[in-house]
C-alpha cells in the first residue's frame, strides 16, 4: 500500500516549508507531509506521486489544473473557515497544529474510504482505572500511569468522567473533542483514523482526547457507542495501549470493566470509603462479574509509593514486549 501523503503549496516558501516540518515531526502520523513554494514544482511531483489531500494558499488557485492527481482540495485562506465555494477553507493564520486538525476533519467527512491499518503486533490492551470512592487521586494516577506507559508503548488516555475539568486544566485550541469523533463513529463514516488524528492532543508521549463537555452528552453514549469506538481504536489505530479513565455515568460501566485487561480501584481507609468498595464489589458478584476483581487492584494513593513512583512500578507491567 502506497504512502498516504499531503502537499502543502503557497508562495511563501517558509509557510510550506515549517508546515511539512512540523507534520512530519508527528511520531506515527498518518500522513507524509511535503512542501511546495510554486504550482508548478507541484504538478511535476504529482504527476508520478499522486496525494490525498492538497492545502492551497488561495492565491494559487487560478494556477491549479483541473487534471491533476491532488485528491482533496482544501485552500489555505486568510479568513475564517469556510465552504461556500467551489473548495472548502481553513484559515491559514493559525498554528499549523490547529490548521492540519481542521483540515483532516473536513478530509474524514468527505473521503468515502477507511484509511486506518494497525500497525501493532498484537491487540490493544485496555487499562481501567474506576473506584466508587471518590477524592482519591483517580485521574491523577491515570494520567501518571499512561505518560508512564507511553514511553515504551504507543498510549491513549480516554477521561470518562462526569466533570473532567479538561477545558480548563489543559486548554486546548479548538472545539473538537470526543463528542465529535463519536459523532462521528455513529454517522457510519469510512475514514475513523483520519478524524481521530484531527482531535488527539498530547501530553508529552501520551496521547489523549479531549473529554466530552458536559455530562448530558456522556449519558447519550450508549454501552454499544462505546464498543465501536474502542473497536475501531484496535482496527485503524497504533495505539498498543488504551487507559479508560472510567467514572458511574458510563452506560455500560460493568461491562467496560469485564472487557479491561487489568483494573486499577484507588480508594481510602476510612469507613465510608471502605463501605461504597463493599457494595461496588458485592454489585460485581451480583452480576456475575467476580472475574473482573480478580484483574483488579486496589491503590491507596495517598499512603503508598506516592503518586509518580507508584505509576513508574505500575507502568512495567504494561511497557515490556
Amino acid at each position: 500500500m502506497r504512502e498516504r501523503q499531503i502537499a502543502v503549496c503557497g508562495r511563501e516558501a517558509d509557510y510550506a516549508k515549517r508546515f511539512a516540518k512540523f507534520a512530519n515531526s508527528r511520531r506515527d502520523a498518518l500522513f507524509a507531509v511535503h512542501g511546495f513554494s510554486d504550482c508548478g514544482e507541484l504538478m511535476a511531483y504529482t504527476k508520478e506521486h499522486p496525494v490525498d489531500m492538497l492545502l492551497l494558499s488561495e492565491e494559487c488557485l487560478s494556477e491549479l489544473p483541473e487534471d491533476g492527481n491532488f485528491g482533496k482540495v482544501i485552500l489555505l485562506s486568510d479568513a475564517e473557515y469556510r465552504e461556500d465555494g467551489s473548495y472548502p477553507a481553513v484559515c491559514r493564520y493559525q498554528s499549523c497544529s490547529q490548521v492540519l486538525r481542521q483540515a483532516l476533519a473536513i478530509y474524514a467527512e468527505q473521503t468515502p474510504k477507511a484509511l486506518g491499518v494497525a500497525l501493532r503486533t498484537e491487540r490493544m490492551k485496555r487499562i481501567g482505572i474506576y473506584s466508587p470512592v471518590g477524592r482519591t487521586g483517580k485521574t491523577g494516577f491515570a494520567l501518571a500511569l499512561g505518560k508512564e506507559v507511553a514511553k515504551k508503548k504507543r498510549t491513549l488516555y480516554l477521561n470518562l468522567e462526569e466533570y473532567s475539568g479538561f477545558a480548563a486544566l489543559y486548554p486546548y485550541e479548538d472545539g473538537f473533542t470526543l463528542s465529535e469523533l463519536m459523532y462521528f463513529l455513529k454517522q457510519g463514516k469510512k475514514a475513523f483514523a483520519c478524524r481521530l488524528e484531527s482531535v488527539i492532543r498530547q501530553m508529552g508521549n501520551l496521547d489523549y482526547i479531549p473529554p466530552m463537555r458536559s455530562p448530558v452528552e456522556l449519558r447519550h453514549i450508549s454501552l454499544e457507542d462505546w464498543e465501536a469506538l474502542l473497536e475501531a481504536l484496535e482496527r485503524e489505530s497504533r495505539y498498543e495501549v488504551a487507559v479508560l479513565d472510567l467514572s458511574g455515568a458510563v452506560n455500560g460501566l460493568y461491562e467496560l470493566l469485564e472487557r479491561c485487561d487489568f483494573v486499577y480501584t484507588p480508594t481510602e481507609e476510612d469507613e465510608t470509603a471502605r463501605a461504597k468498595l463493599a457494595q461496588y464489589e458485592d454489585t460485581l458478584h451480583l452480576l456475575s462479574l467476580s472475574p473482573v476483581l480478580e484483574r483488579t487492584k486496589r491503590l491507596q494513593l495517598d499512603r503508598d509509593l506516592g503518586l509518580e513512583l507508584l505509576a513508574k512500578a505500575e507502568g512495567r507491567r504494561w511497557s515490556g514486549p
